[in-house]
């Protein structure tokens, strides 16, 4: 029966997993870098996966350390209804091509995605590559969170270019480039976001203000599961 077999050790357990949630709480409280206006927080950590092969990484596509975990689960009731509209005849800016971020030497190509049958945002396989959101706007559009999202690793292919992203600083560029020109922002803020702390409505939306989001993984790397939060930049077109 229920509770009485073993019933001791379980709660333990139980008392032992809400203290390291506390703990981890703390550690991700958001702070501001007074020497170049990088937010990151108090105590963050390098990504610490083994991304070759020495720790149980599940492959990528089952999203353990994807960038963005169970986009619908958080974000249900997402419109999707008219994401396939001609752009073109609103004057949009082309589907995204390439990320380059001059200062770091980062340059990725960018592959238009949705979502997988789990619900979250699809990501490619490989850590090389990253994602648009192909159901949100694009780089450039005049209003809302065009979002991009990848791996920083990945048990088959290593670490990914994403990697480097904790490095960036408030005033570096970004640039995007499509069929139709480039697209430039600017860096506002560098955060490290506990992944259930994670306000996706905020970071998929098509309202207010146009905005370039770049998600990875980052933080503490768990074996049983994977990174505890995303490393989310915002930029603003220049």
């Amino acid at each position: 029966m229920f509770g009485q077999q073993g019933g001791r050790p379980w709660l333990t357990a139980l008392l032992v997993s809400c203290l390291v949630v506390m703990v981890a709480g703390w550690r991700l409280a958001i702070t501001t870098d007074s020497g170049g206006g990088q937010i990151l927080p108090v105590s963050a950590s390098a990504p610490t996966g083994e991304p070759h092969g020495r720790s149980p990484i599940a492959p990528p596509a089952a999203g353990p350390d994807a960038a963005i975990s169970r986009v619908s689960e958080r974000l249900s009731g997402s419109p999707t209804g008219g994401a396939n509209q001609s752009r073109a005849d609103r004057g949009e800016p082309g589907p995204p091509r390439m990320l380059a971020i001059p200062r770091l030497d980062l340059k990725m190509p960018i592959t238009a995605v949705t979502i997988d049958d789990t619900g979250a945002m699809a990501l490619p396989t490989r850590p090389t590559e990253i994602g648009w959101y192909a159901y949100g706007p694009r780089p450039g559009s005049a209003r809302g969170s065009a979002v991009l999202g990848g791996h920083v690793d990945s048990r088959e292919y290593g670490v990914g270019p994403l990697v480097v992203l904790k490095q960036l600083r408030r005033g570096d560029d970004i640039v995007i480039t499509s069929n139709k020109g480039t697209e430039r922002f600017q860096v506002s803020t560098i955060r490290l976001i506990g992944k259930q702390d994670l306000d996706l409505r905020d970071v998929f939306t098509r309202e207010g203000k146009p905005l370039l989001r770049i998600l990875t993984c980052g933080g503490t790397y768990r074996r049983s599961g994977g990174y505890q939060a995303n490393v989310v930049v915002t930029a603003r077109p220049v």
